[in-house]
């Protein structure tokens, strides 16, 4: 059943997206390396949900990729990671409502998990109760 959920994520490290694509293996998972990128492949099909690296090596960080994905495909479920110590980039992304959740590196692989099913579980529910 889970497969079903499509799963996008933005990390620069070729490393961390393979310990992604391993710990979200009963998921289809796609990754990419760029915010660029990532609004790319959400054009070109829907994901249940994109989990982004804060620290991008890029022009933009991915709590913004996360607050464009909260504008333009609302119904995705936003997780935010990082190995940055600094908590203020998690108070800044939920306080700005960009994110359903926040993790930091290492993830325990096990609580990533079993919170991306209940997030999506969830929001998929909340959407089918609004739809017409």
């Amino acid at each position: 059943m889970a497969r079903e959920y499509q799963v996008l994520v933005c990390d620069d490290d070729p490393e961390v997206c393979a310990a992604m694509r391993r710990t979200l293996h009963r998921y289809g998972v796609t990754t990419v390396g760029s915010t660029a990128e990532a609004l790319t492949e959400l054009r070109v099909r829907p994901y249940h949900a994109v989990l982004s690296d804060f620290d991008l090596s890029t022009a933009s960080d991915g709590l913004e990729l996360l607050q464009i994905v909260r504008l333009l495909y609302p119904e995705t479920v936003r997780f935010l990671i990082t190995g940055d110590p600094d908590l203020n980039v998690a108070i800044r992304a939920v306080n700005e409502g960009s994110v359903h959740r926040f993790f930091r590196k290492p993830w325990d692989p096990e609580q990533l998990v079993a919170t991306m099913e209940l997030q999506i579980r969830t929001r998929r529910a909340d959407t089918a109760e609004v739809a017409p």
